[in-house]
């Protein structure tokens, strides 16, 4: 395979194309939980992850990752040497930090029949997104306090645990799901959360905490993966199947106003960090390094 004029051929998706003539490589990798937790997966990925995935790593002269959590896992599995890894950081559409208009808000609110108040958790339904600790955690809230979810995300792999969890901790009236929202609703429907929960059991990077941030939303997430580094001391960390710390982490953000306020602008700095602009640039500077190479 090669195009006339090409100087390199970039894979941004876990993969370069299995045969490249005369084409220096380069690859993205996003993460690898699926190395480590292949039962959070589906099983149909087998070719990907014994051949697609090992011989794209190998072959790319430079390897790109998000988070410094990622690089560790490329190293850690495949043997590669760390200075072949790029760690460059995903930015945030500045969308999310633009306040939403009082009518594209009262558009959202009906079109997703939002309550007044609610937690937004968003990432599709299935197992690593850990909607169970979620769940868990809102069911210790008594109901006098409790603020309904809303999950934003469609249904995946192996989601029938969620729903059954949704009926068996009696929290039918406290859970939406209301599937796959984007622009320009979804800026909107972090600006009206109460709060946004991420605990997920692994993360390459986690770009919905940086949207939250953006958007002045506070964050409770869980420590795995990349989500400490890339969430800083601006969200509300606890042990992804701690339910109880969790809950803890929800009622303090919903009852201590001080704590809110500086959990939002903790937030904001750090989104304000992350920009596509500057993944542009670096994603460039690897070019010209493999290039010049």
């Amino acid at each position: 395979m090669r195009r006339d004029g090409a100087q390199l051929i970039h894979g941004p998706a876990n993969s370069l194309p299995l045969l490249v003539v005369g084409l220096p490589g380069v690859v993205t990798i996003h993460d690898l939980a699926i190395y480590d937790h292949p039962e959070w997966f589906p099983a149909d990925q087998w070719f990907a992850t014994r051949v697609v995935v090992p011989r794209s790593v190998h072959q790319a002269r430079l390897i790109i990752c998000p988070s410094n959590a990622t690089k560790l896992a490329i190293t850690r599995l495949f043997g590669v040497e760390a200075a072949r890894c790029r760690v460059i950081p995903h930015g945030v559409e500045t969308e999310f930090s633009l306040p939403a208009s009082p009518s594209l808000r009262a558009e959202v609110q009906a079109r997703y029949g939002l309550p007044k108040r609610y937690l937004l958790q968003v990432g599709t339904v299935q197992p690593r997104k850990n909607y169970i600790t979620t769940l868990r955690a809102l069911a210790r809230i008594p109901a006098a306090e409790r603020v309904p979810l809303i999950a934003v995300g469609g249904f995946g792999w192996n989601y029938d645990p969620v729903v059954d969890a949704v009926r068996n901790l009696e929290l039918t009236h406290s859970v939406r799901f209301v599937g796959y929202a984007g622009m320009p609703d979804l800026p909107a429907l972090y600006q009206m959360a109460q709060a946004v929960v991420f605990p997920s059991l692994d993360e390459g990077f986690g770009l919905p905490i940086l949207e939250a941030f953006a958007a002045g939303t506070p964050v409770v997430a869980s420590n795995a993966g990349a989500i400490p580094e890339v969430a800083g001391n601006a969200a509300l960390l606890t042990a992804p199947a701690d339910d109880e710390a969790l809950a803890d982490n929800l009622r303090r953000l919903l009852s201590d106003r001080e704590l809110r306020d500086r959990q939002v602008a903790a937030g904001r700095a750090r989104a304000a960090l992350y920009t596509w602009s500057a993944s542009a640039a670096a994603h460039r500077d690897v070019y010209e390094s493999v290039l010049r190479d």
